[in-house]
């Protein structure tokens, strides 16, 4: 009756330890992300529209997001390292993030519901770092400009 009673707690133990184990890897591959890059503006004939395209390291993953023209004009400009005679919204902010001795840590592209990109900005200011909600389009132009890495949750590249 002993031994029944110990095999039976051990193959219970044994499902337990499966179970949490398994739960665990599955918010590691929720959780994980995917430096990408910008590899450039390119137009949606179709649909009248820019595209910016991400891509990995690698150019095995490549990820086309809408956005506005005024958006990929300004994503251009931060690439190409050009100044603005008038300052755009995007050197308006990168500018207040340097003067306030703070950093754009990263930028990532979080979620995709309904046909629609989202992402948060992560800025450290004094080592703690603030995820702030924006449009993936004004956090890749915020990016271009303070050379921040962009990385993609994994469930958005899925």
């Amino acid at each position: 009756m002993k031994h029944k009673h110990f095999s039976l707690i051990f193959i219970v133990t044994l499902i337990l330890l499966f179970t949490s184990v398994y739960n665990s890897q599955a918010k590691k591959d929720k959780d994980a992300i995917q430096e990408m890059e910008i590899k450039g503006i390119a137009f949606d004939h179709n649909l009248q529209t820019p595209v910016v395209l991400l891509a990995d390291k690698e150019q095995s993953a490549i990820l086309p997001i809408w956005i506005g023209l005024c958006e990929a004009r300004s994503i251009e400009l931060g690439l190409s390292e050009k100044v603005a005679p008038r300052p755009l919204t995007y050197d308006l902010i990168a500018a207040i993030v340097r003067t306030m001795n703070a950093k754009v840590e990263r930028i990532v592209i979080v979620d995709l519901r309904d046909q629609v990109f989202y992402a948060q900005v992560e800025v450290s200011v004094d080592g703690k770092v603030s995820k702030i909600d924006a449009r993936p389009s004004d956090a890749i132009a915020l990016a271009s400009r303070m050379n921040s890495p962009i990385y993609v949750k994994q469930t958005v590249l899925d």
